[in-house]
């Protein structure tokens, strides 16, 4: 029972991405991105993030793009745990605001970027019922004090109990800012390389509770009527201090800030209406110090000061367009994330050894690194109007050990539609809209209660569902 609430230590170390991407990186960035999804081969604004090589095809001159998004995603967790009062938790996400700020200047052949935006996080999650994994195991003391109440209070009879209640609540938050700057050089009319670097600065926090734990048991003098009363208060009554302790008020307050910085490097090939380029990001290196608030540290998840490495993984782009006639093009894009070769650490709490507890390394959890596969179509109706549509598949490769309340990822399926309108010669005004669907995980579990034979299998299944709406404007100076 002492480990009754080491659940906590899931958000240990995991920053949440927001949309199709990899276990970390997000690849929603720009409005163009909504309206067709394969953005690899860009030679817009929104280039300076998804291909910097292609800058070279800009014309003279600033450009400028702003962009922003909403986001709503809704995350379902059903357990078959037949001593959970309750079996379905949801949780939902919001992003009211979700910023894409690029520039690029080219001058003769050279042109020098910058970009802001949030490649890794930027979503906040809260479950208002808590979650499945902070109420399994106060589940099992109804059935542990029916089985074991002579054991555990001799002369007290069975301590029959049919019920309990509690007061649960998990919010966590996360976000990368990445400020980006690089140069690229147009070797020849076909050709045009780059290289860059970009820092992140992430800052996780989280929060929760599990408060106010009831039992019903029968006790002829100290509970007669069998009615709901405080399992602390109970428990410390028929002195049985460790799981008093365990039922006590729980909550959590923490923070964690990290920083790194990774080179970027492309290269784009122009050949009439054929586009092809690759990008390669290496992977940003992050260690997260624990802020914690003295008294809201549940059963020690996070130590004030503890320093753990949480790094965003390396991402290679190879991508296309192709102009079938003039008024249609196709685009193309994969993505490879390098997720195994990263380092993701939690902590996880052990009274037993000498430190507390032990660092995990999370990334051998991994079978393989995320790919994502992505085509687009944009028809350029007249010289003012562009529509245009696309299909992601995002598939993860992680373990059922990876999975839990919340660092799952499933593997999905997006489609994009918006258009594109083009004011002026100088301005384009791009709004997309896009819709995800979720392949559903279903892993096993085993609820228990540690040194008693109370052990309860059961199955648990992850889903969700997400949308989102952008816009965006492209300006020339």
């Amino acid at each position: 029972m002492k480990k009754i609430l080491l659940t906590f230590a899931v958000f240990t170390c995991i920053i949440l991405p927001v949309k199709s991407g990899g276990l970390v990186t997000n690849s929603n960035q720009s409005a163009a991105y909504y309206r067709m999804l394969a953005r690899g081969a860009s030679i817009t604004g929104d280039a300076v993030y998804y291909n910097p090589a292609g800058l070279a095809f800009l014309d003279q001159g600033l450009t400028v793009s702003l962009n922003t998004q909403m986001i709503w995603m809704e995350r379902r967790i059903a357990s078959t745990l037949p001593t959970l009062t309750e079996k379905n938790f949801i949780g939902n996400l919001y992003v009211p605001v979700f910023p894409g700020v690029y520039a690029a200047y080219k001058t003769g052949n050279w042109t020098f970027s910058l970009g802001f935006n949030p490649p890794a996080g930027g979503g906040s999650i809260e479950f208002l019922k808590g979650l499945p994994m902070l109420e399994n195991t106060v589940s099992l003391i109804p059935g542990l004090l029916t089985a074991q109440g002579e054991q555990m209070m001799p002369g007290s009879g069975l301590l029959a109990t049919t019920n309990y209640s509690m007061q649960s609540m998990m919010k966590g938050a996360s976000i990368a800012y990445g400020v980006q700057a690089g140069a690229t050089y147009m070797i020849n009319e076909m050709i045009g390389v780059s290289g860059g670097i970009r820092m992140l600065f992430a800052s996780n926090s989280y929060e929760g509770y599990v408060k106010n734990i009831e039992i019903n048991p029968f006790h002829p003098a100290l509970n007669p009527e069998s009615n709901m009363t405080s399992a602390p208060v109970f428990f410390t009554a028929i002195g049985n201090a460790a799981l008093a302790a365990a039922t006590a008020n729980q909550e959590l307050d923490v923070k964690q800030t990290g920083s790194g910085i990774a080179p970027i490097l492309g290269v784009h090939l122009r050949l009439e209406n054929l586009n092809l380029a690759a990008k390669y990001e290496f992977a940003t290196k992050i260690t997260l110090t624990n802020e914690t608030v003295e008294e809201k540290n549940a059963m020690n998840m996070y130590p004030d000061k503890q320093k753990l490495r949480s790094d965003v993984p390396a991402l290679l782009s190879l991508a296309g367009s192709y102009d079938i006639i003039p008024a249609l093009k196709f685009s193309f894009t994969y993505l490879h994330h390098f997720e195994t070769q990263a380092t993701i650490e939690s902590w996880s709490p052990d009274a037993t050894h000498p430190d507390g507890g032990v660092i995990v390394q999370r990334q051998k959890l991994i079978n393989g690194g995320t790919n994502e596969y992505m085509a687009g179509l944009e028809w350029m109706l007249n010289d003012k109007f562009t529509v245009s549509t696309g299909f992601q598949w995002t598939f993860f490769n992680v373990s059922d050990a990876w999975q839990n309340d919340i660092t799952h990822h499933l593997t999905n399926r997006t489609m994009g539609i918006g258009a594109a309108y083009h004011l002026n010669e100088r301005i384009t005004l791009n709004v997309g809209g896009l819709y995800t669907w979720y392949d559903k995980s279903t892993v096993k579990g085993n609820a228990a209660i540690a040194g008693t034979p109370i052990s309860v299998p059961f199955e648990q299944t992850f889903d969700r569902t997400n949308r989102a709406i952008a816009i965006g404007i492209d300006y020339r100076f």
